[in-house]
């Protein structure tokens, strides 16, 4: 079941759980999957959250829509760059959100151990920041600070900031390769927040999300995000 106390949104938790039937190969190719109001029942959920999982599915691949017909898993899933699955403008879009960046700050900042422990950063004594506060649906939902290792924060210092940092980073690398990317999801409390936040997202608890990009051939990342959203990102639209 499904965890109604937790601050990942229902919708989320439930896209999860039906892709993992996906891949365990219990929903197998072109096999169609049970109709709503059976989701609605076997998770406690309503028929919005059921609609806005599925669609998320849809547009990554696992699933398509059928008019009159119903929802089928798809045989061939495509293949996609990263870029769909680091960028949240790709994301609030995905779900119908209008959103726009304001941009707080940008420019060269020093390291302090506290930066360099955390962007896992061993020998560089600044790196570029672009802080951006991020509206949706004229709401403020997230406070972001992107790091990027002056090895690649050239392109960005002439760029515009308030659009998607994500297809201006896969831009910046050229011929470089992705070799993985980690990410840590955890809930934290305004207090926790505060120093990142200031303010800005008046909410008492956020999710905090620390997220590490290599490229090939390099140790140590190139790109450090640290990411506070609101955690009640699905109770925006009432």
């Amino acid at each position: 079941m499904l965890d109604k106390s937790s601050a990942v949104p229902l919708y989320a938790q439930l896209a999860e759980k039906l892709k993992e039937k996906i891949l365990k190969g219990e929903w197998k190719d072109n096999e169609k999957i049970p109709p709503e109001f059976e989701l609605m029942q076997l998770y406690g959920v309503s028929r919005a959250t059921v609609r806005a999982a599925i669609d998320a599915l849809v547009a990554e691949g696992f699933l398509v829509k059928r008019h009159g017909v119903g929802t089928f898993v798809r045989k061939f899933r495509p293949t996609f760059s990263f870029e769909p699955l680091i960028s949240l403008s790709y994301a609030l879009e995905t779900f119908g959100f209008v959103s726009k960046n304001i941009l707080l700050k940008k420019g060269y900042v020093e390291l302090d151990e506290n930066l360099s422990r955390a962007a896992r950063w061993k020998n560089i004594q600044e790196c570029f920041l672009v802080k951006r506060l991020r509206y949706v649906d004229e709401v403020p939902i997230v406070v972001e600070e992107s790091y990027f290792h002056p090895e690649v924060s050239k392109p960005f210092e002439n760029e515009d900031l308030t659009k998607s940092l994500a297809k201006l980073f896969f831009n910046s690398l050229k011929d470089a390769k992705i070799s993985r990317i980690e990410q840590i999801i955890e809930p934290c409390t305004q207090q926790e927040a505060e120093k990142h936040v200031q303010n800005l997202i008046d909410v008492e608890e956020f999710l905090k999300m620390s997220r590490w990009i290599y490229i090939e051939g390099r140790d140590e990342p190139v790109y450090y995000l640290l990411l506070f959203m609101r955690a009640d990102l699905d109770r925006v639209r009432g």
